[in-house]
């Protein structure tokens, strides 16, 4: 799923790691060398005297080598940088592979919003975690140990101000891990929530200034800001306590040093320059325990978002592909049906279908209509599988769609969702989405039929017109009439319109139905409305009432059949329904 690269671009920057910490030893035993030479120094009259021949010669090797050490830490951190980069690049690819594949169901589980977060700020923790530990995590630990180990070999005694530092160091990172760890799990939260409340406000900026509301939700982003403010203050807190207390035994460690060291040195049992070497490991593995305490707060923060993703990618779709799929009988005469249908959303109580059953022809138009919430658009959901039922069969052309591949279900129906989504780019790119390949001629036809043409045609610079973000340059009536030309130009057997020509006026809404029955009247055609002068002239007509079939047949048949068909009836044509 993922690719992270060549193996070999993921070893090189750990071997330059290697090198500098080799490098900086060498240097570092070329000092040890050096000094008791630089100690045996006599200045008199401003000549020395001595074995400078030795200390040049010393000299210019630990330049030669803080020079190649130098060059080596540019090209390490260049890589660490790169592949770092690298992997969080395949990682964001990945998961938003993987999120494509998610159902409806699993989207409402793991939020729009967290999703957004974590294939943002978490995988960037990540990316920020490898490039830390690429350009630190060979040397540092070498450099902590092969710095105990020469100070252990040039003065062991000394060397049990170490064994009692470390403990204290220990103790210091183990305190920091613990704290920081539940904070930051909460911080990524916040970001969650900080998230819904940046979307929600600009998604619906109409909604928020027609009622009023900016003061209120300018408030709410505040306190969702103040949330994320003081988780990171809170881990930020304990991060600042850390560098102290290690500077503080840092210092009470070399003042234990030249403390001893001078007592030995007044003794006869060392040399000064031995000190000064001491004091140089002493430094080191002191500032190499700094740069750990600093790779395990970050592997704290990482590992809270590692999580994040795991689970991202731990969670399947409950809607697969069969193994071996079967193939759409084209020849089928009837090209949908439920039979004894049953769902129910998850989280919900109450079932949304309720031993659903119907049919309809090839080539036939069917409608769909009753009250709010009564279960029309769970059905077009069912049809393009973005759900499956808990009972009974759904089939499209003549199979069980759970038999089917889902890019060849999905293929075979064209549809115009409720709510009408646009995305940023020309008319012509949106409308080509029903059919990538689609030729101006067929977009023309297309814009035809969905009564969008004259429109284009008066605009400046016609389909190549940019809509923005949300197209909100558009009415409602736009918005819907360009996917409507979107879904007609897709090459489906099966047409469905999820009611979308709310937006649209009486008389534009029949120019609509009469082009599709005159221009492309072999296809299968599924309305759901809410007026009957939509539906009225359908092929059959499904009238649906809390999530069950309470009519089912032609205009006529349920006028005389269908109770609540009639109220409808009534309520919108004002008149007696014929043998009523």
């Amino acid at each position: 799923m993922l690719r992270f690269g060549r193996v070999g671009e993921y070893i090189r920057p750990y071997v330059f790691g290697i090198l500098i910490s080799a490098s900086m030893k060498i240097t570092g035993s070329l000092v040890d060398l050096a000094l008791p030479y630089i100690t045996s120094i006599i200045i008199d009259d401003g000549v020395a005297y001595g074995n400078v021949d030795i200390i040049v010669k010393y000299g210019l090797l630990m330049l030669v080598l803080s020079l190649f050490g130098a060059a080596v830490t540019l090209r390490a951190h260049r890589n660490a940088v790169r592949i770092s980069q690298d992997f969080a690049r395949d990682m964001r690819n990945g998961m938003f592979e993987h999120i494509q594949s998610y159902s409806l169901g699993e989207l409402e589980k793991i939020s729009t919003s967290s999703l957004i977060t974590r294939i943002t700020n978490d995988v960037q923790q990540v990316q920020q975690l490898i490039m830390m530990t690429m350009r630190m995590f060979v040397r540092t630990p070498v450099l902590a140990l092969g710095g105990s180990l020469m100070a252990f070999i040039l003065d062991p005694k000394l060397s049990v101000i170490l064994l009692v530092l470390l403990p204290f160091l220990y103790l210091v990172m183990n305190y920091t891990l613990k704290r920081t760890k539940p904070i930051y799990k909460r911080l990524q939260i916040n970001l969650d929530r900080l998230t819904v409340v940046v979307r929600e406000n600009l998604t619906g900026v109409k909604v928020i200034k027609a009622f009023g509301r900016q003061e209120y939700e300018k408030e709410r982003f505040r306190q969702r800001s103040k949330d994320v403010m003081d988780s990171e203050l809170g881990a930020g807190m304990i991060l600042a306590v850390v560098n102290p207390l290690i500077a503080l035994l840092m210092n009470i460690a070399v003042i234990a040093v030249v403390w001893f060291g001078g007592i030995r040195v007044n003794a006869g049992g060392m040399q000064t320059g031995q000190i000064l070497a001491y004091l140089n490991y002493l430094t080191m593995i002191l500032n190499s325990f700094t740069n750990i305490s600093k790779i395990f707060s970050m592997c704290t923060r990482a590992g809270a978002s590692g999580n994040r993703i795991n689970e991202v990618f731990e969670t399947t779709s409950s809607i697969q592909s069969p193994e071996h799929p079967e193939k759409l009988d084209h020849g089928s005469d009837i090209a949908l049906a439920f039979d004894h249908v049953d769902f129910t959303y998850p989280g919900d109580s109450l079932p949304s279908l309720q031993d659903v059953s119907f049919f309809i022809e090839r080539g036939k138009t069917l409608a769909i209509i009753g009250p709010t919430g009564c279960g029309k658009s769970t059905i077009v959901s069912l049809l393009t599988r973005f759900y499956d039922p808990d009972q009974g069969t759904v089939t499209v052309e003549g199979q069980n769609v759970k038999n089917l591949d889902l890019k060849a279900l999905r293929s075979a129906i064209s549809v115009v969702l409720q709510k009408t989504i646009l995305f940023s780019g020309t008319i012509a790119e949106n409308i080509r989405w029903g059919k990538p390949d689609a030729t101006q001629e067929e977009l023309v036809n297309a814009t035809q039929i969905a009564q969008m043409y004259d429109f284009i045609e008066n605009l400046p610079e016609k389909y190549e017109t940019r809509l923005s973000q949300g197209a909100v340059n558009l009415s409602g009536g736009q918005k819907q009439r360009i996917s409507i030309a979107r879904a007609v130009v897709k090459p489906a057997d099966i047409l469905i319109m999820d009611d979308s020509s709310s937006a649209l006026d009486f008389a534009t809404d029949l120019r609509l139905r009469q082009a599709i029955k005159a221009r492309i009247g072999h296809r299968t055609v599924v309305i759901i409305a809410q007026r009957i002068s939509t539906i009225m002239n359908a092929d059959r007509i499904l009238v649906m009432n809390k999530g069950k079939v309470v009519g089912f047949g032609s205009h006529e048949q349920l006028l005389e059949n269908c109770e609540i068909y009639r109220e409808i009836y009534s309520s919108q044509m004002g008149g007696v329904p014929v043998n009523g």
